[in-house]
């Protein structure tokens, strides 16, 4: 009987195909049960030790929608689990090939990702956020800049403040209109689950009214010649670098990381094989 229901949920999880197709039509797509219990549960512990382990260290310059939320930034510097759990999701990474990769960048092979983590962090959201994008500009369009992944921790519901969006606004070519917000549709999603949206969608979320948490984590790929959020290629530990593959120091952007000047080279987009044995490098 066991063997039957876990058959029936693996023919359950869309192909990526299917998922390009609904964030092609709708901007989002979700993906139930993508992740284990046993790989929810660790990542579920170790998001609570940074963040208290972390908190103090946080700096008071926080941009509004931030503000008094429960946030862990930096995971891609903090723990390999937890960016393996992303950058080790098949699916994952073939959506992101298809709406991100630059068939220019021919240095790194065709089939490996050229795209970017932007940024990588944890939220458990206690106000209402208001809608917004997180693609800094509206436009129209079939080309995709930025993408978000998001993985519940813990069930999202509409008490505890979990994602709302408005389906089809990624292809408005408009700003938010706050308006908009009671027609938004909730994401109650479980934990182990994935959401990808297009970050040109109108997005927000729920007023968390539970008294609880609904922790998730949110990774951020982008094309590789936008801004990371932060300096990621020059932080990142040491040993977490030597621990990486040279595909998952691509995607942590140590392939399209601008040189100091041209003494030390000019080519923005770099082969594996330009790639240093040292972080410190990428800061000279």
């Amino acid at each position: 009987m066991s063997s039957q229901v876990s058959l029936d949920v693996a023919r359950s999880l869309p192909t990526a195909e299917e998922c390009i197709a609904s964030i092609e039509r709708d901007g989002y797509c979700y993906v139930p049960q993508m992740f284990s219990p046993e790989q929810v549960s660790t990542a579920l512990e170790r998001i609570k030790y940074w963040f208290d382990n972390t908190l103090s260290s946080q700096s008071e310059r926080m941009p509004y929608l931030n503000k008094d939320q429960s946030m862990v930034y930096n995971l891609q510097s903090k723990d390999l689990f937890l960016l393996r759990m992303v950058l080790g999701c098949e699916l994952i990474e073939k959506v992101l090939m298809q709406f991100l990769n630059d068939r220019w960048f021919t240095s790194i092979p065709s089939d490996a990702p050229n795209y970017i983590l932007r940024s990588f962090l944890a939220r458990s959201s206690n106000h209402q956020m208001p809608l917004h994008i997180d693609s800094f500009i509206p436009y129209a369009g079939p080309h995709v800049f930025i993408m978000q992944c998001s993985i519940p921790l813990e069930d999202q519901t509409e008490d505890n403040g979990c994602t709302v969006l408005i389906p089809g606004s990624h292809l408005s070519g408009k700003y938010c209109s706050q308006d908009a917000f009671p027609s938004a549709v909730s994401i109650k999603a479980r934990a182990g689950d994935l959401v990808f949206w297009d970050s040109r969608i109108w997005h927000g979320a729920r007023q968390n009214t539970s008294g609880g948490t609904r922790w998730a984590m949110i990774a951020t790929f982008c094309r590789w010649w936008i801004k990371q959020a932060f300096d990621i290629p020059g932080n990142l530990p040491q040993e977490l670098y030597d621990q990486l593959t040279e595909r998952e120091k691509s995607v942590l952007g140590y392939c399209s990381v601008p040189y100091d000047n041209e003494k030390h080279g000019i080519d923005m987009k770099r082969s594996y094989s330009l790639l240093p044995q040292q972080v410190v490098d990428y800061r000279r």
